[in-house]
């Protein structure tokens, strides 16, 4: 496993900064930002298959959006237990009219906890479970591929080690990515006009930089699992 190879990879292409700079722009945009997931699952694809190209460039957008539509009604039907969670709490607001204060925020304090430490639990697993999703997606690329269950955990335990490196280094890398972009954000916001465009943009291509080290991280996954499966 060569975490250090996915910070270092995409900055070697000769054309890196306008592959980003599109994709940071496709990232803004609504609906067709599906594309940037599409993108990501070449990127995994690519290093799987120990491509010396793994940055893609945009000439096959619409095969991207297609593949990034597929993983998204993915990612949100495994999320539905997380919104069957949030619904719960709204009848439980409601029967609680009628009741005295105390009694009633006490039944809410207690539920909200408990809905709390759900929701936050199943976050994780999902956060953790849904790269191995995609992996299998890359692999295989039909929406099957998505549910395949039993080939998706395997992928996870199979070398549950570097799997968990591999995400553990994705997140702390976006959670710095992402907490760096928001002070910027917020310092530049305060300069009238041009300090709010730069501060867009500069929000926006904090999204490319993080997916390209997360494909690239995800791939030498896949690239593992076709070597055990030798």
């Amino acid at each position: 496993m060569d975490v250090g190879k996915a910070f270092t990879y995409w900055y070697k292409d000769p054309k890196w900064t306008m592959k980003l700079l599109l994709g940071a722009l496709i990232s803004i945009v609504p609906i067709l930002n599906f594309a940037w997931a599409g993108y990501t699952n070449e990127i995994i694809r690519r290093v799987t298959r120990d491509d010396s190209d793994p940055l893609p460039t945009w000439d096959d957008l619409g095969k991207f959006f297609m593949q990034g539509l597929i993983l998204v009604i993915a990612g949100l039907i495994y999320a539905l237990p997380i919104v069957l969670l949030s619904l719960i709490y709204i009848p439980i607001v409601l029967s609680t009219e009628g009741i005295d204060s105390d009694s009633a925020a006490a039944l809410l304090s207690g539920t909200g906890l408990i809905l709390t430490c759900c929701l936050t639990l199943y976050g994780v697993l999902l956060s953790f479970f849904l790269p191995a999703m995609q992996v299998n997606y890359s692999r295989k690329e039909t929406f099957g591929a998505c549910f395949a269950i039993g080939e998706i955990t395997k992928l996870v335990t199979a070398n549950f080690g570097n799997y968990f490196i591999a995400w553990l280094a994705y997140i702390v890398f976006g959670l710095i990515v992402g907490a760096i972009a928001f002070i910027v954000t917020i310092i530049l916001g305060w300069i009238p006009c041009i300090g709010q465009i730069l501060a867009v943009l500069i929000y926006a291509i904090s999204s490319p930089i993080i997916g390209v080290v997360y494909g690239h991280l995800f791939g030498q996954i896949g690239a593992q699992q076709i070597v055990a499966e030798m």
